[in-house]
């Protein structure tokens, strides 16, 4: 099955799960990445926020979605406190792990009843 783009080539619906898969991994990178106080971690934060915006721009799917929008606000707070302690960003983290295992779980489902 396939869904629609905005540049109005199909892509297969099985690349949601995997790419919702990947997400996970790239979140969690965050966590080491503020325990060891890596530098290019705020470089990094912006590189997957503009991905997740592009990817909402190109898939209609992702338009008003809540969950999805609130993987972009924990980046955006993660960006604006990059001083927030550890285990703040641990619980930010493991938030939007869970959002992501759920958006996996979900989209494909939608996208075959349409």
């Amino acid at each position: 099955m396939k869904t629609d783009t905005n540049t109005g080539v199909p892509m297969q619906t099985g690349l949601l799960p995997n790419y919702f898969k990947t997400l996970v991994n790239r979140f969690f990178k965050i966590l080491p990445m503020r325990e060891s106080e890596e530098p290019s971690l705020p470089v990094y934060i912006q590189s997957l926020q503009a991905e997740l915006l592009g990817c909402k721009e190109l898939i209609d799917l992702f338009g008003d979605d809540a969950f999805y929008l609130s993987l972009l606000s924990v980046l955006q707070f993660l960006l604006d406190h990059p001083d927030c302690p550890v285990r703040v960003v641990k619980r930010e983290v493991f938030k939007c792990i869970n959002i992501c295992n759920k958006l996996k779980a979900r989209f494909p489902e939608e996208v075959l009843r349409q």
